[in-house]
């Protein structure tokens, strides 16, 4: 090799020789100025610690280690959330499109064993979480995965110190995140793709008395499967009964699972809330409800479902609800010295569209229900209301095979001290009512029918009563030509503090005094 070869073999070697020193040199500046800003840059309620940060220029990637974040409230100096994470791992970071096109440029974003302990103080307003900063940020920000293993979510009640969310062994992972100028004006800042969420288990307080528990369940995009799903009174019946100023349900309900396909959700106008599926599977719904009527009377205004749906604050689009082999029982406490009435509801199917606050008129919600009634007697009801039906007007029709008056008396002995015997070989029911009152076309065949008025005691009959009641009641409606007694009755008046099953309840008894009594 020449002298010229030489030369420039030397020039080559420290040119590269400086570049690797400038580019140790521009790794050191970076990680002592993330270091710098960490420690006297950040806003006083917020506090980091970490056992190591090493940056790596030539990969374009940073590690954190042992990371630890706090967030401290701005007045009472208590800590609103606290994070510890094993490692948090940023992969190629793209230098040249930030220096040419003004983004923020990452491969791949890593959180390894996060931990997150929030605590929710009920006190302060939403908008005092608000960012307090006006400043827009002008730069892209592009990130094209973001990956989470092995994460726990814990949210506390300032107040009481109470567990109000848990989330256990969380995997969470998005792609193709995107945050610009366009998307930071949205409700939420960012476009993305490719969600994928699975956990062990969920718990949350639905509220004073009841908790909400989910098994080990998935979401992907728009898929959302949740597993082993219940909603369970904490206290049991007795202690609410004793607690509670008021009457309320004490609920102990498992579903096997709940499936949403093609869920979707968005804000109307960036801020009200819509929700869409085209169809929700529940499946297995082992329902145990009971209710202590000793307590006293909850005299709030109950509203039918039509209202219910129309005053939602959120806009809901679900054109079916599935629901199989579901068994329902509802129990009432009405007596201090005597059990609970109760009726079940078995094999319970039902099909519900247009479960919706968004249509138009003429859509209506619609429920098709078939069930096993009082352990033995088929059920067909179908149900139907307009949302937009400001009288919240209502159909409702039903059909009952043979039912054996005994089966009643689970419910009615020890609620109403009757007790009944003989057969409705065939009920049709048909409700139309609104919010203030209905009427009700009933047409049934029986036969044998006794009306037994029971002594104070509830066991004994009590035979001068029951001979006055039975003296009106029609033993059999087979003297009629058709067999079948029909009749209407009118004016039946909603009590607006009872629940929509209570009315439906009054106007099915309203019309069984009618085609049993002599008029």
């Amino acid at each position: 090799m020449g002298n010229t070869g030489k030369k420039w073999l030397k020039i080559g070697l420290g040119i590269l020789i400086g570049v690797f020193i400038m580019l140790f040199i521009a790794q050191w500046y970076i990680k002592n100025k993330l270091t710098s800003y960490i420690e006297n840059d950040l806003p006083k309620t917020m506090k980091v610690s970490y056992s190591d940060l090493s940056v790596n220029i030539f990969s374009g990637s940073l590690e954190v280690n042992e990371l630890q974040f706090f967030r401290i409230g701005q007045t009472t100096n208590d800590t609103l959330m606290q994070l510890k994470l094993h490692q948090l791992l940023v992969k190629n970071v793209g230098y040249w499109s930030y220096l040419v096109k003004n983004t923020i440029h990452v491969s791949d974003v890593a959180l390894e064993n996060p931990t997150v302990y929030y605590n929710h103080n009920p006190k302060v307003q939403k908008s005092a979480y608000k960012s307090e900063s006006n400043n827009s940020f002008e730069k892209t920000v592009i990130v094209d995965g973001f990956n989470m293993e092995n994460g726990h979510i814990n949210m506390y009640n300032l107040e009481t110190d109470s567990l109000m969310l848990h989330v256990k062994n969380t995997h969470f992972s998005l792609k193709n995140i995107r945050f610009d100028a366009k998307t930071q004006k949205q409700k939420i800042p960012i476009a993305y793709n490719g969600l994928h969420l699975m956990f062990d288990s969920l718990f949350f307080r639905m509220s004073d008395y009841d908790d909400l528990r989910i098994g080990k369940s998935e979401i992907e995009n728009k898929q959302i499967n949740l597993q082993d799903v219940t909603i369970k009174t904490k206290y049991a019946k007795k202690e609410l009964s004793r607690i509670i100023p008021k009457e309320r349900d004490h609920y102990n309900i498992r579903m096997a699972s709940i499936e949403l396909n093609e869920f979707d959700y968005g804000f109307r106008q960036d801020s009200i809330l819509q929700i869409k599926s085209p169809q929700v599977l529940i499946t297995e719904i082992d329902a145990d409800i009971y209710r202590d009527k000793l307590v006293a009377d909850d005299m709030s205004i109950k509203p039918l479902y039509s209202k219910m749906l129309r005053d939602l604050k959120f806009d809901l689009a679900i054109d079916e609800v599935k629901i199989v082999d579901t068994k329902i029982s509802y129990s009432e406490k009405v007596k201090a010295d005597r059990q609970a009435g109760t009726v079940n509801f078995n094999d319970f199917q039902a099909i519900i569209k247009n479960v919706s606050n968004t249509y138009v008129s003429p859509a209506k919600t619609t429920l098709d229900i078939r069930t096993e009634f009082m352990n033995h007697a088929p059920l067909h009801a179908n149900w139907e209301f307009d949302v937009n039906n400001m009288q919240d007007r209502f159909l409702f029709q039903a059909e009952i095979d043979l039912l054996k008056a005994s089966y009643l008396n689970t419910f009615l002995q020890p609620n109403l001290n009757v007790r009944l015997e003989g057969e409705l070989e065939k009920t049709y029911l048909t409700i139309d009512g609104n919010d203030n009152s209905s009427q009700i076309d009933f047409k049934t065949k029986y036969e044998n029918f006794d009306v037994v008025v029971l002594r104070e005691d509830g066991k004994e009959k009590n035979k001068f009563l029951s001979d006055v009641v039975n003296i009106f009641v029609s033993k059999n409606s087979n003297k009629r030509k058709s067999q079948f007694v029909e009749v209407t009755k009118q004016g039946v008046e909603r009590n607006k503090n009872q629940s929509v099953f209570n009315y439906i309840w009054i106007n099915t008894r309203a019309g069984l005094l009618k085609a049993m009594t002599f008029e």
